[in-house]
Parts: C-alpha cells; structure tokens; sequence
C-alpha cells in the first residue's frame, strides 16, 4: 500500500515545520485554517502563519518523529514525537484536515504525557 497524496502533505508540512520553513508552512495552508491545541486556538492564515512564527521564534532547534499516521476520509492523524531545544519532549497526535483543493482547513493537537 502506496503514501497517499494527504499523507504525503503531512509528511511534507512536518518536514517544512520542522526547518522551520514558515514561506512552505503558509503555502499548505487555507485562508481560513484553524489551529488549536492544549493552550489555545486560532483562525485564519494570518494568525496561523503569526502563530507558527512565535514557535519557530521560541525554539532553537525542532526535531520531529512521526510514529505512525492513521488517515480517514475526513483528514490525517499523526502521532509524533517532538523535541524542542534537544531536551524537551512533546508526544502529541496532530489531526489535519483538508479542503478540496489539499490545503490544510485544520490541525488539531492533543498532548500525551
């Protein structure tokens, strides 16, 4: 069984998050995309794309390990572990969805222990 082409979106947003590539980042993403996690959540690209820049700001160095990806019609759930600053580990499951032109509408995390 091949990637599909949403999972090779995520693999593709992970990958440009992870080099901190907001110009590919702001690409994937549709004009009015939601981001929400345990701390907060905001809408549309202009406050994705300002959010996105905070954490890039935030962190020295990000380094991401997709431990699976599990996809549905609706979107794509990642598992991942994340690791900021080389010291601080993040588990977390990221769920994407997606418009009908493959942008991102949404990315939801939920934080493990």
């Amino acid at each position: 069984m091949g990637v599909s082409e949403r999972e090779a979106e995520v693999r593709s947003f992970l990958s440009a998050y992870e080099r901190k590539d907001i110009d590919t980042i702001s690409r994937m993403l549709a004009e009015d995309v939601v981001l929400r996690d345990w701390n907060h959540e905001v809408s549309g690209l202009e406050a994705a794309v300002a959010e996105y820049s905070k954490n890039f700001r935030d962190a020295e160095s990000l380094r991401i390990t997709v431990n699976q990806i599990l996809e549905a019609e609706s979107g794509v759930a990642a598992e991942l572990e994340i690791v900021v600053n080389g010291s601080q580990s993040l588990n977390v499951v990221d769920v994407f969805t997606f418009n009908e032109s493959n942008e991102i509408t949404s990315v939801v995390a939920y934080k493990g222990l």
